[in-house]
């Protein structure tokens, strides 16, 4: 995948043993994510196309996927080992590698994206546009 970002070398080497992060990340409470889903006006909206951006392990993921609406999440996330985690899980979301600068996602298929936690992750100067 062609893309302007480039994951910095502290997050890769920093995320490495994605199973020891994913065991010990606590999850997100189930009030939170059904305030935010209500927010963005697709909670109760069966089927609804959630962009789950920067998913790590799938810790917003889990929370998406275990919800009644039976969502139809793509979880993008740039870094292998979290991807891999993630994929581990059987959740039955389409797992890809990607970020926000290059998502595969065809333009207008999202009801909602969401970046439930991210930090810059990216190398300056090297196409990443930082403000």
């Amino acid at each position: 995948m062609s893309s302007l970002f480039t994951l910095a070398s502290q997050a890769q080497a920093g995320f490495s043993n994605a199973s020891t992060y994913d065991q010990h990340r606590p999850s997100y409470p189930l009030e939170a994510v059904s305030k935010l889903l209500a927010n963005l006006n697709i909670a109760d909206i069966p089927k609804a196309h959630i962009i789950d951006l920067a998913c790590g392990t799938g810790k917003f993921t889990e929370a998406l996927s275990s919800r009644e609406e039976r969502y139809e999440i793509l979880a993008i996330e740039p870094h292998a080992g979290m991807r891999e985690e993630l994929v581990k899980k059987g959740l039955g979301v389409k797992v890809l590698d990607g970020n926000a600068a290059s998502m595969p996602v065809e333009e207008g298929w999202a009801d909602a994206a969401v970046a439930a936690q991210v930090s810059s992750s990216s190398e300056r100067g090297k196409g990443a546009n930082e403000s």
